[in-house]
């Protein structure tokens, strides 16, 4: 592999050819790719114009629900609950996404959420990117939503990859108001205006595009620009007042401990990192821990005010070799119970989600084995 990449990198000259380049060549490059994939999106998701969410069978809803066949068939015979549809010739109903969440809502028997109470406010970071941040931050809102709650998923990262998979086109779609931006600029106090829908019940989103790039310019402007200007607390300023509207909100960071990214993490209730138990992935998530807490000892205020409700780091990618089991062991000695037991395992079901612009939630049937899409 070394090898190859230095013949690529570093040519005989008889197999030289020009291949230098202008910004304007450049810009071009990037207008042809964004061509190419636009019509890819379009084509993945025909005949719909947006992403269109999964249904459910009768046992699926039963195992959200947390009942057995027996229970669910005596709830539907009592009527207030969605009857599905009969797929005909006998064979078992559907249920549209809207209609599980419903059953969910009325027959699990999980408790509301107190009158008057907030909801949670969760971040999603790391360091570094190709970890699984922002399909963990996406399946963890749907998730709470197949759970009978009501999310906000916020996209923090000018990339837009949470907006994409929320079945939004960033940078054809979302125009800069739409974004974290106007509240940046002081434009707006709180972020009300940024909530879009999705095509997930129960599911908003607060957009990015890469317009979002220019906060990371603009935010170190206004501390040069205002004395005293608490440039750590403006997310937690705009997103607030919306966490009564939420059970939950979620939001994805960029990977990197960037200005926004600390807005997010000042601004959680809780934080949860996304690792594969991999040395490097390993090494740097403990450089995030340390960085962070280093710059967070140093705002005004923040040291004797700031606790989180949890910090807890989830193994990702998590392969079935022996190296893997050793960095695991070396992640728990270093982080101890902040290790969830829960792990997301390296295997194809993933990997062909995010191939149709897609989470695991996504998908009405599995693309894989049965077992690697329970995991």
């Amino acid at each position: 592999m070394a090898t190859s990449l230095l013949k690529a990198a570093l040519p005989r000259p008889d197999q030289l050819e020009d291949q230098s380049l202008t910004i304007d060549g450049l810009a071009g490059i990037a207008a042809q790719a964004n061509d190419v994939f636009g019509q890819i999106r379009d084509a993945m998701l025909e005949p719909y114009p947006r992403k269109h969410p999964p249904t459910f069978t009768t046992s699926q809803i039963a195992s959200l629900c947390g009942i057995d066949k027996a229970r669910f068939h005596y709830l539907a015979t009592k009527g207030g609950l969605p009857p599905g549809v009969s797929q005909g010739n006998g064979r078992s109903k559907v249920f549209t996404l809207e209609e599980a969440i419903t059953w969910v809502k009325h027959a699990s028997g999980r408790m509301a959420r107190p009158e008057g109470a907030r909801g949670r406010i969760v971040t999603v970071g790391n360091f570094k990117g190709g970890v699984a941040k922002t399909t963990t931050a996406v399946c963890l809102a749907q998730a709470l939503t197949l759970l009978g709650r009501r999310v906000l998923i916020v996209d923090c990262d000018p990339q837009g990859t949470t907006t994409q998979l929320c079945g939004w086109a960033p940078d054809a779609e979302i125009d800069e108001d739409q974004t974290l931006l106007p509240l940046i600029y002081g434009d707006k106090d709180t972020l009300d205006y940024a909530v879009q829908p999705t095509y997930w019940h129960n599911l908003d989103l607060i957009p990015a595009s890469s317009a979002l790039f220019d906060a990371e310019f603009e935010i170190p402007s206004k501390v040069l620009q205002h004395s005293g200007f608490e440039f750590w607390d403006i997310l937690r300023k705009g997103i607030v007042p919306l966490a009564d509207q939420y059970d939950a909100i979620v939001i994805d960071t960029p990977p990197a401990l960037s200005y926004i990214t600390i807005n997010a993490l000042i601004a959680s209730d809780g934080i949860l990192m996304p690792c594969p138990p991999d040395g490097l992935d390993f090494a740097s998530s403990t450089q995030f821990w340390h960085l962070f807490s280093d710059i967070a000892k140093k705002l005004p205020g923040v040291l004797q005010t700031k606790h989180f409700d949890f910090i807890n780091i989830v193994l990702t990618k998590v392969k079935s070799d022996p190296v893997s089991r050793v960095v695991r062991e070396w992640m728990v000695k270093a982080y101890g119970s902040r290790v969830l037991g829960i792990e997301i395992p390296e295997s194809s079901v993933p990997k062909g989600a995010s191939a149709q612009l897609a989470t695991v939630y996504d998908l009405s049937k599995p693309d894989g084995s049965v077992e690697a899409y329970q995991r």
